[in-house]
């Protein structure tokens, strides 16, 4: 059993803390990947295999630049390699969020602990660990530890990123584009390069990357496992980097910087 808010506040003290840690979110787009089946968000329609079928269906609204991407298993063989190769690696403080046993029904649960492939479950997480009813605590505790450290803050964001809004100085940007997820997977040799450079330490690594995040964490984590940390923030700060297809896409965002008071703002995962 896990407990939902336990959870956040296990992550908030590797956030506070010395050691170099990683957090990387394997949610449904990524669980998709890892099933080998079709994943696209275009434009007007998605599609998601393991989910919904093989069949594109329209969506409710347009997706925006910096969320379309795409996976097709005929072509994209490699990309599933490195994401399960991160899925499964294992060391200290190197934890994987998974989506809860009442999302989906529980299948993507089911099909994240079948494919980890271990019995100890003591690295795995919660996916939404820092949304919906976990939202608030992200904005009142962590990151205020981001700014204590804003110095030594690096940022993997969409390229239409702004920062007028960020309530935390960044100290090196690397931008991402539309379908990163393959055309920005050179980042992994940039990124090695700029740490091995600079002589980067103590250094806290912020992604917002789709699934390329899972891939760079685990790459750079692996040569670097104490001197830094890196954290996947998925959709988090969307609102502070004033992108746009959260407001049609992100209802947790929305509700709660609309003051709509959706329920989802209540809502926890269940890992029983």
């Amino acid at each position: 059993m896990k407990d939902y808010k336990e959870e956040f506040y296990k992550l908030l003290e590797l956030v506070k803390g010395d050691e170099g840690f990683a957090f990387s979110r394997f949610s449904d787009g990524e669980m998709t990947i890892l099933q080998n089946q079709r994943l696209e968000l275009a434009e007007g329609h998605f599609i998601q295999g393991d989910v919904y079928g093989p069949n594109p269906i329209k969506a409710p609204i347009p997706y925006m630049e910096e969320e379309r991407k795409s996976f097709v298993p005929e072509k994209h063989g490699e990309f599933r390699q490195r994401l399960l190769d991160a899925y499964t690696f294992r060391w200290k403080n190197y934890i994987k969020g998974i989506p809860s046993q009442n999302e989906w029904g529980g299948a993507l649960w089911k099909a994240a602990i079948s494919l980890y492939g271990y019995d100890d479950f003591s690295d795995l997480s919660f996916s939404n660990v820092m949304i919906n009813s976990n939202y608030h605590l992200f904005i009142t505790e962590m990151i205020p530890e981001f700014k204590k450290r804003e110095d030594k803050i690096v940022l993997v964001a969409n390229k239409n990123s702004k920062f007028g809004k960020m309530p935390f100085k960044i100290k090196k940007y690397f931008a991402v584009g539309t379908n990163c997820i393959h055309n920005d997977i050179g980042l992994i040799e940039d990124m090695k390069d700029y740490i091995t450079e600079n002589d980067i330490r103590d250094h806290l690594f912020l992604f917002s990357a789709s699934s390329l995040s899972n891939v760079l964490i685990h790459e750079l984590f692996k040569d670097d496992t104490k001197n830094n940390s890196f954290l996947d923030t998925g959709s988090s700060l969307g609102y502070h980097l004033q992108l746009e297809g959260w407001k049609g896409t992100r209802t947790y965002l929305r509700s709660y910087w609309t003051g709509q008071n959706d329920p989802i703002l209540l809502q926890e995962d269940l890992w029983q």
